[in-house]
């Protein structure tokens, strides 16, 4: 081994460490998910109006079978007033301060979400798939921004 070899392999060696703890420092400075609620039963995670926690819950959303991003039309995020779930017109769920993301872990089936948005009251309809649960964005009109 010539001299360049010998001062190669440690520099590689100190450069392949150096990244493992970036890495790592990153993983640990990475903004957790607001923890899940439980509300009528059902898990919920609700938040992500700051980008850290966006990004926390876009990172864990594939856990949960039904996921929704409420925003409007220029992109913004919103937060509705309440949000509840309903399926064949009883209630599942009901969430206060909901958004602008939404990750509950809800059985497949179809189901009829309302929003309340100051005075106005919007609803969709959503189908939860039993294999890959379904996202839904959730754009709020005009009329009400």
């Amino acid at each position: 081994m010539n001299f360049r070899n010998k001062l190669l392999a440690p520099l590689g060696i100190c450069a392949a460490l150096g990244a493992t703890t970036a890495w790592a420092q990153g993983e640990s400075d990475m903004a957790t998910p607001p923890a899940p609620q439980n509300y009528h039963g059902i898990e919920v995670v609700n938040g992500g109006v700051d980008l850290d926690q966006a990004d926390a819950i876009e990172r864990i959303q594939s856990r949960y079978p039904l996921r929704i991003e409420i925003s409007g039309r220029g992109g913004d995020y919103y937060v509705a007033d309440r949000v509840t779930v309903l399926q064949r017109d009883e209630l599942v769920t009901e969430i206060p301060n909901a958004g602008p993301w939404l990750l509950m872990d809800v059985p497949p089936g179809r189901y009829t979400l309302v929003g309340l948005f100051g005075n106005t009251e919007l609803r969709r309809d959503v189908l939860v798939p039993t294999n890959s649960g379904t996202k839904l964005s959730w754009v709020v009109p005009s009329k009400i921004e």
